[in-house]
Formats: C-alpha cells, structure tokens, sequence
C-alpha cells in the first residue's frame, strides 16, 4: 500500500475517535474534536498531492480517499445535530446528495469501468463545509452565521452535484453507453 492510500486509510480510523471525542466528558472535548477533524482535513490535502507528485494515483484511493471524506463528514454533521449545534436538515441534506452522487458514481462505474476524479467544484464543497463544521465547533457563532456558512456550504455541494452531473453524461456520451 502506498503512502497516499495510506493516509486515506488512516483518515477512516479518525472517524470514529471523532466520535469518542466529540462525545465524550473530556474537559475541552469540542477543541479536541475539532483537532481530531482538522488533523483529518490535512492528511485528505497532503494523500491527493502526494499521490499526484509521485504518481501514485491508484483505483483504490480514488474510492478510499471519497469514502474517508463522506464518512469524516456524516459523521461529524451527525454529531453536531444530536448536539444540536446545526440543525438536522442540513445532515439530511448531505446525506441525501451523496447518496444522488454516489448512485452516479456507480453507473458510470459500470458502463465506463472508472471512476472520475474529483474536481474543482467538490473540493471547494468539501473545502467550505470544513470551514463551515471548525466554525461551528471553535466559535459561539450566532445561529444566522451558522446558517449563513452551511448555507454557503450546501451551496457549493449542489454547484459540484451540478458538474458532476453535467461531466457525467457528457462521458457517457463519449463512450456512446446511451
């Protein structure tokens, strides 16, 4: 295993020491989380550039790298609406678009036997909902700008299903499997 899809993997063992964190009775637990996410947010910057530099861009992390991302961030939207730190619509809301890119993902896994790469549109997302989550966690923001940075958020999440869409049927098109 190389080095980029292993630190993909070790992003999906951060998942659930969020979790022991952002639940437990630690003195400072949300400062230790938020640690725990930012350390996650690094490694996904650090595996893609160590990836692309050294040519290391396997099938396997380009399915590795998404999943310890959506699992990161189900998991810490799940926990700050049973925390009641955002509201829960903005979780189903996640859910419900990775669950629509993802069933997309599969058809064009099956009719082109790939998986696209990410693009600039879902990084800025993911960038923008990291933001959002930090903010949330470290600050005592008032709900309106909470709502705002989510709203910002969920925003660009749609923009990158949008291209996602559009990049898809434009691929099927090409290898003419419609």
């Amino acid at each position: 295993m190389n080095l980029p899809n292993a630190l993909s993997l070790f992003r999906l063992f951060l998942v659930p020491v969020f979790l022991c964190v952002f639940f437990s009775t630690l003195p400072h637990a949300y400062l230790l989380a938020a640690g725990v996410f930012l350390l996650a947010g690094l490694t996904d910057i650090l595996d893609g550039r160590l990836a692309r530099k050294y040519n290391q861009v396997t099938m396997l992390g380009r399915i590795l790298d998404p999943l310890a991302d959506k699992m990161m961030s189900l998991s810490v939207l799940t926990g700050m609406a049973m925390r009641h730190l955002i509201p829960a619509a903005v979780t189903i809301i996640y859910i419900a678009r990775e669950v629509f890119q993802m069933a997309g993902g599969a058809l064009l896994f099956r009719y082109l036997k790939d998986m696209p790469p990410s693009n600039k549109w879902g990084k800025a997302a993911t960038a923008l909902l990291y933001v959002a989550i930090l903010a949330t966690i470290l600050l005592d923001l008032p709900q309106i700008v909470k709502y705002f940075l989510f709203g910002c958020a969920l925003g660009a999440m749609l923009i990158a299903l949008l291209s996602y869409i559009v990049m898809g049927v434009r691929l099927l098109k090409e290898n003419k499997t419609v």
